[in-house]
């Protein structure tokens, strides 16, 4: 597969913390926190830090942290499938995985907003 994640959406949270949200070409979400420079988090390993999102932390590099939504019940969302996976994924129907739901932007935003203000709590 060719194609690679999109950013789509990018904002300051309440927190005052950089997030983003991309889409991903299987038809998933994350979304990501970056806290500021001399952060106590910035640097540490994403399994060390106790916070509440969904699925968990599971990815952490310098100063960005951040979750996914391809878990377990998590459903793809063929709108934000690339063509190239959207084909695989129409021929091979065992691809779905478990009845889900998709997680939308309005979803990720808010576990974004949850996370950095959770980040800032551990400033």
């Amino acid at each position: 597969m060719t194609e690679k994640a999109k950013i789509e959406k990018q904002w300051t949270t309440l927190a005052g913390y950089e997030a983003e949200v991309f889409t991903l070409p299987m038809g998933h979400r994350c979304g990501y926190v970056t806290v500021p420079e001399g952060h106590p988090c910035a640097d540490k390993e994403y399994n060390e830090l106790r916070v509440d999102v969904h699925g968990g932390l599971t990815f952490g590099e310098g100063r960005k942290f951040g979750f996914d939504c391809a878990h377990l019940y998590d459903a793809k969302d063929p709108e934000l499938m690339s063509k190239e996976y959207r084909k695989v994924y129409e021929m091979w129907p065992s691809l779905r995985g478990p009845e889900g739901t998709v997680k939308t932007l309005e979803f990720c935003v808010a576990e974004c907003e949850k996370l950095a203000a959770q980040l800032k709590e551990l400033a």
